[in-house]
């Protein structure tokens, strides 16, 4: 078989080093996603709280507009891992009114997040999860609601926890506690 010129005979061929482009673009790709895990994974604790205190503020502003258009006192039942609504039928709490309602259906907080509550109008301070189907804040038909300070946070984390804010008035917030430690 002839050779061509400069082309290495069968037992001489060059040694080749290096990468091949496939090679160096499948390690490109795999830092990409590494990074992009990484960064994902930084701060998520802190995302996934802040995202719960924006939908209850969120949930609770729909309570409160459903309390005013059906003429209807609400009331928000807290546990120490999530929250529901209860509607006030003939002098008694159901709690059960809104389970399939995707609003104000039954809420369980993601992972180990957990619920703290303080009010100031309501007689009997009451924990979350206190097996009670009273409602720890009022919603009412109004437009008015208890006062309330709901704590969400991690506990363990050195994140401040967030909280979300209701008045007399019917204003609802949320924001985080940067006074703590």
């Amino acid at each position: 078989m002839a050779r061509l010129p400069g082309s290495p005979s069968r037992g001489h061929r060059r040694h080749q080093s290096g990468f091949t482009l496939i090679e160096v673009m499948v390690v490109v790709v795999l830092i990409g996603i590494i990074t992009t895990l990484a960064v994902l994974n930084m701060g998520g604790e802190d995302d996934r709280v802040e995202r719960e205190a924006r939908r209850l503020a969120a949930v609770l502003d729909t309570a409160g507009r459903e309390a005013v258009i059906q003429a209807r006192e609400l009331g928000l039942v807290l546990e120490p891992d999530g929250y529901r609504f209860a509607r006030l039928e003939s002098d008694a709490w159901r709690t059960d009114a809104y389970q399939h309602d995707r609003a104000l259906g039954a809420h369980a907080l993601p992972g180990d997040l957990r619920l703290r509550v303080s009010t100031d109008d309501l007689p009997g301070e009451r924990e979350p999860g206190d097996n009670d189907d009273r409602p720890h804040v009022l919603i009412l038909s109004s437009g008015e609601l208890t006062p309330f300070e709901v704590e969400i946070r991690r506990p363990g984390s050195r994140s401040p926890p967030w909280i979300v804010t209701g008045e007399l008035d019917g204003t609802i917030d949320y924001r985080q506690d940067d006074d703590r430690p």
